[in-house]
């Protein structure tokens, strides 16, 4: 990972770099928190768990390690003269996992300092034993899909069963975020899939098909100009109707593409403190953030030809998005 201080020396603006460290707490990003919070609160009473779905791009891990850092820092009761608390555990689910692979992903995640060797049975005792010890209250399973039956196959099975088995045993908490490939799977294994039906969160890339999606899309522009405008940098207003248009068509309204075609823009301008559109549409093409598009560029085509590349998106959006949920 390279730090601020690295990215300074690499060349970087520090426009730039603070932009890229940068995440504005947008409603969607607030209801995904409040629901993992809804979801944690129950731990110690019940097993339950949730979903955070959503294709790449939409912010699920910022929104993890959001909800982590600002929980523990609430905390004051982590630390005492015979213990050590640790409520949480985020783990990211290995690719075709096995339950001893599984439960040594976890241990590996947490601040367990034994040995991970063992028999499946050897490490679900020391599973036990530290979530017991350390008052464990909510697991995140990052990268869900990877539960996927076409990759686990027979693995799945006993999988599913021990994280079952460890919601009800220590009535632990536990959210599952990953692609709605994961959800197409889960939702196959109906005892657990119970546990999460009260709770799924599905996010969605930004939307410019109705009056309240434009008006949620342009509350995230007019953030990211804020933020940037605190930093020194003036952006062309992104978020009236006719930039909005052309920037959902470049980047499909997935935030990491628009952060990524701003950082671009910061790049490629000439000028220090001002974006423009020209900046937006050279960053644009110095990218392959949108395959779909060609040499198509929206920044430099008329506003009559982006209006027909935004409604060609839109329906493909909906044709995938529904897709995505469907479990036959």
């Amino acid at each position: 990972m390279i730090d601020c201080d690295s990215r300074r020396y690499l060349g970087l603006r520090p426009a730039t770099v603070a932009f890229a460290d940068w995440r504005t707490r947008h409603d969607r990003f607030k209801q995904a928190v409040g629901d993992i919070l809804r979801t944690h609160a129950m731990s110690g009473v019940e097993g339950v768990g949730m979903l955070l779905m959503g294709i790449p791009g939409l912010g699920k891990s910022s929104i993890l390690a959001s909800y982590i850092k600002h929980h523990l820092a609430e905390r004051d009761d982590l630390e005492s003269p015979g213990r050590s608390k640790e409520p949480i555990i985020l783990v990211s689910v290995p690719a075709e996992p096995t339950l001893k692979t599984l439960i040594q992903e976890i241990l590996l995640a947490s601040s367990y300092e034994g040995s991970i060797k063992g028999t499946v049975g050897e490490l679900k005792q020391k599973l036990n034993e530290f979530i017991q010890e350390r008052g464990v209250e909510l697991l995140i399973f990052d990268e869900f899909q990877h539960f996927l039956r076409e990759q686990a196959k027979s693995n799945t099975r006993g999988v599913v069963n021990h994280i079952k088995l460890m919601m009800d045993k220590h009535k632990l908490a536990v959210v599952m975020a990953g692609t709605p490939a994961g959800y197409r799977s889960i939702a196959h294994y109906d005892e657990l899939y119970q546990r999460f039906a009260q709770r799924q969160t599905r996010l969605t890339p930004f939307q410019i098909d109705s009056e309240e999606n434009r008006q949620a899309f342009g509350s995230y522009l007019r953030a990211c100009a804020g933020f940037l405008k605190r930093q020194g940098v003036e952006l062309t207003p992104l978020a009236k109707k006719e930039m909005m248009v052309r920037v959902y068509v470049a980047t499909k309204g997935i935030p990491r593409l628009i952060a990524g075609l701003i950082m671009m823009a910061l790049e490629s301008t000439e000028h220090e403190t001002v974006i423009t559109q020209k900046d937006l549409a050279e960053g644009f093409a110095k990218t392959a953030m949108n395959p779909d598009l060609g040499n198509f560029n929206p920044f430099c085509a008329s506003y009559e030809r982006v209006l027909e590349r935004a409604a060609k998106a839109q329906k493909k959006a909906a044709s995938e998005d529904l897709k995505n949920w469907d479990i036959h």
